[in-house]
Formats: structure tokens, sequence, C-alpha cells
């Protein structure tokens, strides 16, 4: 008999399933996708129903199709995209579709916390305050949905919808909970001032545990549709984004990581949380272990959405055919913000520009721009971080964008640093087995699973190519500072025929 760690990786478009060994060898894998819906402009929602169907397939597939028992899988861990909003009554059901982390549409909600809390959300949580979060989202569903949000028993967290999945049990980790504006990000603690200076309830909130915390055991009900046994373990989960850190091997003070995937986020670990308005901060997994973060909000995404815009290409298609070409001679900008952006430019009206197209353009050059751009956003975020005296020399990549040497080496190219391309598999799926291993005590620490990290491929920036980025990102900066006043004007004018077009319906 054998122990076996079955870890899921909800993320923006897909359900990534792996099934380890308490070693932490990969004995299968699979992904499921689900669709993601725009009922609005700066909408974005999930019926969290998909997540739970992705589930069950994906535990047949790779359990049952692995030809092991299932009473050997002996602990579940569930990473997931966030911030993300599901609103369940009492007995877990979700009383409304999920909102996701790219939903914008709390701004108003957000001018209210700034009039009632001020620079007491800073103080007390060290986040900006943005649509984004649980807290403004929370509202809007209070202000909008007043029926939807007195049935609310809980507002829970897309991974603490699925452990009350499979457990009954409600609850938060964490590593969540820096971004709900609700919360002491210090002490891991609601702040009742916070709750209450947005009008909310604290009983629909549910209790905050560390991510290893071992919440309780599959029910009857989950075991029989999973096909496991009862007896199976289910631990608080992470977020995506800090499960790949420790994935990374990320938990040492000044340690930096990229996790580049729908969402390209930049990511410095520190054992003291640190608070500056151009980060994001929340709990690592690791105890007495905070990372401050920003991102390209749908920076990864941008060339799959291309992709998929071509219609007969695949990505790894579409990356060879830039990388045979190479750099474009046509010096183009992208700018990657096709969708609102948190940290570090907080502006939910931003949406992606190409500057210097000419007719000899084609979707190779196009591809590559795609690259570089996301890439140039991770060099702004890298450019704040040195401004706090952080020296960064070398930096690990994580996510689907580094599954291509040539993406890798943009990296390199565009920031600058030296880049090291971590574990043979997704570093998120790998960060959840870690916190797993150790939550069952397979393992007395962290530092002790370093060794079975690997790194699958290091980058080293081209001088000639770092000039030329160097250049491109002082146009880069330029475009969007003479543009950010432009994006309210779009926007005013996409809502402005959007609702005449609602009116003619």
């Amino acid at each position: 008999m054998r122990d076996y760690i079955l870890v899921f990786d909800l993320g923006t478009t897909s359900l990534k399933t792996v099934l380890f060994t308490k070693d932490l060898e990969i004995i299968a894998s699979c992904d499921k996708e689900y669709p993601t819906s725009y009922p609005h402009s700066n909408w974005a929602e999930h019926d969290p129903e998909d997540w739970w169907k992705a589930i069950i397939e994906a535990t047949d597939d790779v359990v049952h199709n692995a030809g092991i028992k299932p009473e050997d899988v002996k602990v579940i861990a569930i990473d997931t995209m966030t911030p993300v909003l599901v609103a369940v009554d009492n007995t877990g059901n979700s009383l409304r579709p999920a909102i996701i982390w790219m939903d914008r549409r709390a701004s108003e909600q957000c001018e209210e916390i700034d009039e009632k809390i001020g620079s007491r959300l800073f103080e007390i949580n060290g986040n900006h305050n943005d649509p984004s979060n649980l807290a403004p989202k929370i509202m809007w569903v209070k202000d909008n949905e007043p029926e939807i949000y007195e049935k609310t028993d809980k507002f829970l967290y897309a991974s603490s919808f699925l452990v009350n999945r499979m457990t009954g049990k409600m609850v938060v980790d964490k590593t969540q909970c820096g971004l709900s504006q609700l919360c002491d990000t210090k002490t891991s603690e609601w702040s009742l001032e916070l709750i209450e200076g947005c009008g909310l309830d604290r009983n629909k909130l549910p209790e905050i545990v560390d991510s290893t915390e071992i919440v309780g055991s599959l029910t009857t009900h989950a075991a029989a549709l999973m096909g496991l046994s009862e007896g199976a373990l289910v631990i608080a989960g992470a977020m995506d984004n800090v499960a790949a850190g420790l994935g990374s091997g990320v938990f040492d003070d000044g340690q930096v990581y990229i996790s580049a995937g729908t969402a390209t986020n930049g990511c410095v670990c520190s054992s003291t949380p640190i608070y500056d308005n151009a980060l994001h901060v929340y709990h690592h997994i690791v105890p007495d272990r905070w990372l401050s973060v920003a991102g390209v909000d749908y920076g990864g995404a941008g060339l799959k959405w291309f992709n998929n815009l071509l219609g007969n290409t695949t990505i790894p298609e579409l990356i060879l055919e830039a990388e045979k070409k190479g750099k474009s001679k046509t010096s183009m900008v992208f700018l990657p913000f096709m969708v609102g952006q948190r940290a570090p430019l907080w502006n939910s009206e931003t949406r992606g520009v190409v500057f210097g197209l000419d007719p000899s353009v084609d979707r190779a050059d196009l591809a590559q721009l795609f690259m570089e751009g996301n890439a140039l956003g991770v060099k702004n975020i890298f450019k704040k971080v040195e401004d706090l005296g952080l020296n960064i020399d070398e930096v690990k990549l994580t996510g689907g964008c580094s599954r291509s040497d040539y993406y890798s080496q943009i990296f390199a190219d565009v920031t600058g640093k030296s880049v090291e391309v971590a574990g043979e598999t997704d570093v998120a799926s790998l960060g959840m087995a870690m916190a797993a291993a150790y939550a069952m005590g397979y393992y007395n620490s962290f530092t002790e699973m370093t060794g079975l990290i690997r790194n699958r491929s290091s980058f080293t920036p081209d001088s000639t190519a770092v000039d030329y980025y160097d250049d491109i990102f002082d146009l880069f900066k330029s475009l969007f500072e003479q543009l950010e006043s432009q994006y309210k004007k779009l926007n005013s004018i996409r809502e402005k025929y959007e609702n005449i077009k609602e009116q003619t319906k």
C-alpha cells in the first residue's frame, strides 16, 4: 500500500489535477476546461458547479485510470485563482454565479470604502482598495442583489467552496484573506473595524485557518461522487500564486519569482509583511512568511486570446513561428492591459494597446509582441520593487509561459535578470502537494523538501537584447502615462452604447 496526494489547481480557464506519491513523485495528471461568462462590460463570472463537475471527472481520469486503490488517496489539497466570491446557503450551494478575480464591477463600492474607511484600510490590511477584492464584491451583492445577500450563509472563496463541497466545513485559508480587505494581514484575523466600516456582517464570513490545517475528511456523498474513500483528508488549501511560490522553493527573505499564467505576477518573499501601495501583500503558506506581489492581469492570456482568434494553430506552433522569425524588425510596443489592472497600476478601465503597426507586420510579429508586452509589464513591476531597495539578480519563473524556452528567454532579455525555470511540472500543484505532505507529517519542515524541487532550465539575458528592451521599455512607460487618462473616456463610450443596446432589446 502506498500513500497518495491528490491536488486540484483551479485556474481561470481550467482545472489541473495531479496525483503525487507521498515522496512528491507524479503518477498522473489531466486538465479539464470550463467557460467564463462576461454578462456585461467589466463583469466576469463562473458557475461553481462547473468546478465541481471538473473535479469529479478529473478524479476519475487521474485516480482510477492510474490503477490505484481509492483508499490509497490519503489527502487532498486545493489551490485556486483569487479573489473569487461565492455566495452560498447553509448547505453550501451557490446562490449566484461566482464573481471571479478579473471582475471589475464594484468600483462604486470602492469609492464608498474610501469615504467611510479611508487610510485605515491600508493601515490594517496593507492592500489597495480595489474592485477585484472580496469586500467590494460583497458590498456590490448587498447593494444590487439584497435578496441574495440576505439568503447567504457564508461568502466563500473558490477554494473554500470546494473544501466545503468535500468536507461540509466552511473555512478560508490565510493566504486568501489579505485580498479580502477585511482582515489584519499581519495577524490573519478578521478586522471588525473593516467589516463594520463596509457595512457587512461578520457572521457571513468563515473561520480563517492555516493552509496546511486538515479541515476534515470527505463526506459520504462527496466520497461517492469522487469514487474515493471517506477516510481521505482535505487540507484548507491556498491561493494558486502562493502555491506556485512554495513549489518554486521560494520561502526565504528576498527571493523572487514570476508566476506567468493567465495573470502574470511578480512576487517577492519577506519575513515581515511589506505595506506598499504599489503591491498586494498576503500570507505565504510557510509560517512567518509573506509575499508582496504585483501583476499583469491577463498578461499570459493575451497570447492564448490571439491564438484562439487565429483559429488554425496552437500556441506552441505560434511561438515557434515567432522564434524562427526572431525579434520583430518592426519595433512595436504592446500594452498588455487587456482587462482592468490591479497592482501596480490600479486602473479598472485599462485595455490592450498595440503601437507601431504597419502593413509588413504578420502573425509571427504579433505573437512576439504579445510575449514581449507581458514581460515588459513584469519589468515595470521589478522597477517598482527595486525602488523599495531590493536588489533583484535572479528570478524563478513558473506557470504556463515557462513551458516555452523561447518565451522564458524573452523574460530574461526584457527584465535583464537571470531566469531559472522551476520544477518539472506545474509548480502550483507541486506547492500544494508539499503543503499536504507537511500537513500529513510526511516531512517535518518545508526546508526538508527543497531538494525535491528541480530547476528545469536557466536563461541568461543577452546584452544586445537587454539594450533594445531598455529602449522599448522607456516607450512602454511613456505610452501608458499618456494614455492612462484616455481609458476613462473609452470606458464611458463603451458604457453609453452598451446601455443604448440594452434599451433597444
